[in-house]
């Protein structure tokens, strides 16, 4: 009887340490369109690469939902991958990592490995119309993980291919702000899920925002493939405890600890003020006069976005006491964006 390959033995132990998917994709350069052409090398991150191991998990899972109250609007994290991504992703770290070590090979990670692109290339999946990787048991509801090594691994060369949706543009349609502008195609100043990372976010579309405080999703909700997905019953390593939608108005004015305390720490790599700015915009689309005094503190903020945001959710809010902030902002602002917000504000 043959003994199994280096590669066989890593598929069967990754496997077995209950990781949904995995593929191995050569170490070559990657051509990366977007804004610009570039060119990713992995050899320029490890010299010894040999090949690329991409693991890839479910990331969708029930949400932990508390009852929201009068008085106590709350945002809210799409319950998939905000809680479950950081603690697989270090699961699926550990597991390869010392697997490999074992054998004497090293694995490293780099963020500048293009994941959609590996992935591709390594056969998990082909692109949908959203520009997001689909794949046949989990569609969309999957992240990757990359890690580069200088073990001699088999490995899969595919090319760059579409997933095969037919006529279907339900992901399209979907999509709250346009942002998917043709099949394969996405304009990021317009993606929800992009300003939520800390890009300026329009005030022509910032009632698309809805409540959201990181991540959108809503071309995955339309797929046909991802809607008879079904969300693990047991990840292998504990998810983070944290509530998916947390109390709006006092994500405002926290502190730094009390981010850490209430935010999952996938978004919270956006960076709490980012996320203090989309909680701005979700009171002002709650619009409960419950956020004014709130949002009067952030209306004095050394951020100019954050006060020109805040002045947008007064203005949504309103009411007299909403004003009265706005008029005495108006007397005192300086910047000129902050200013046309509040007068748009003042006459909305």
């Amino acid at each position: 009887m043959c003994s199994m390959s280096l590669t066989e033995q890593l598929k069967s132990a990754i496997q077995a340490a209950d990781l949904d998917v995995i593929g191995i994709s050569s170490a070559e350069p990657f051509q990366v369109s977007g804004d610009r052409e570039e060119c990713i090398d992995p050899r320029e991150i490890m010299p010894a690469a040999r090949a690329i191991i991409i693991a890839g998990f479910c990331t969708f899972y029930p949400p932990n939902l508390v009852q929201s109250q009068p008085v106590l609007p709350r945002g809210s994290f799409p319950p998939y991958g905000s809680r479950v991504f950081n603690p697989m992703t270090s699961y699926c770290q550990q597991v390869i990592k010392q697997l490999l070590a074992k054998k004497d090979f090293q694995a490293v990670t780099s963020m500048r490995i293009p994941v959609k692109l590996a992935a591709m290339r390594a056969g998990l999946g082909a692109y949908g119309k959203n520009a997001v990787i689909l794949t046949g048991k989990y569609g969309s509801w999957i992240m990757f993980e990359c890690l580069i090594t200088d073990a001699p691994l088999e490995h899969d060369d595919l090319p760059l291919q579409a997933a095969g949706c037919g006529g279907c543009d339900l992901c399209l349609k979907a999509c709250p702000t346009g942002a998917i502008c043709a099949p394969y195609k996405v304009d990021k100043a317009k993606c929800i899920t992009n300003w939520l990372w800390g890009a300026f976010a329009p005030p022509a579309l910032r009632e698309k925002q809805e409540n959201r405080l990181f991540g959108c999703g809503e071309c995955l909700k339309a797929c046909p493939r991802n809607r008879t997905v079904n969300p693990p019953t047991n990840y292998p390593t504990p998810l983070e405890k944290h509530n998916d939608n947390p109390e709006l108005i006092p994500l405002v004015t926290a502190d730094k600890s009390y981010f850490r305390s209430v935010v999952p720490s996938f978004p919270l790599l956006a960076g709490s003020e980012a996320i203090r700015g989309n909680a701005i915009i979700a009171l002002g689309n709650i619009g409960d006069p419950a956020g004014v005094e709130a949002l009067s503190v952030t209306l004095r903020s050394p951020r100019p976005r954050h006060r020109s945001y805040s002045a947008w959710s007064l203005g949504k809010i309103g009411g007299d006491r909403a004003r009265s902030k706005l008029l005495a902002a108006l007397a005192q602002e300086q910047d000129a964006n902050v200013l046309s917000e509040i007068k748009a504000a003042l006459n909305s």
